[in-house]
């Protein structure tokens, strides 16, 4: 009969509670940024990042990832030693090492480099450097006139 147990002990029904689903499923999905990030988090446990500061510092990864910058490279500059004395949150730590990088990395700028144009004139066979396609050099301008 109901009320037959003691005061404050275990009811002899076993309840079973309903197990709460979110309605919106996550749409994170793991991309390269974020898996470099946890790497670093697994390594060295404060560096573990989550939720917010995750996503956005990935996104940001992700561009330095696309914009040539290997994982290795880039784990081993966003994974240098924290100081011993930690005064800002870890997020804040990795976000000033990521903006401290180069969007391209610098072996990729100079092949890429700024475009270099010929002097176009005796012919065609002059070849001094100028600063624009078409120009003309000074020695081929003044042979010109």
């Amino acid at each position: 009969m109901a009320g037959d147990g003691i005061a404050g002990s275990p009811s002899k029904e076993l309840r079973v509670k309903e197990v709460e689903v979110p309605s919106v499923p996550p749409s994170e999905k793991l991309t390269a940024g974020m898996g470099l990030l946890l790497e670093l988090g697994r390594r060295e446990p404060r560096m573990d990042l989550a939720g917010k500061p995750l996503t956005d510092l990935a996104v940001r990864v992700e561009g330095l990832l696309a914009g040539g910058w290997s994982k290795d490279v880039l784990a081993g500059i966003l994974g240098a030693p924290l100081p011993e004395k930690v005064t800002h949150s870890v997020g804040v730590i990795v976000a000033a090492r990521i903006a401290k990088v180069p969007p391209v990395p610098v072996a990729q700028r100079a092949a890429d480099g700024p475009r270099r144009h010929e002097c176009p004139g005796q012919g065609g066979m002059c070849g001094r450097p100028v600063a624009f396609a078409g120009q003309m050099c000074g020695v081929c301008r003044a042979d010109q006139t």
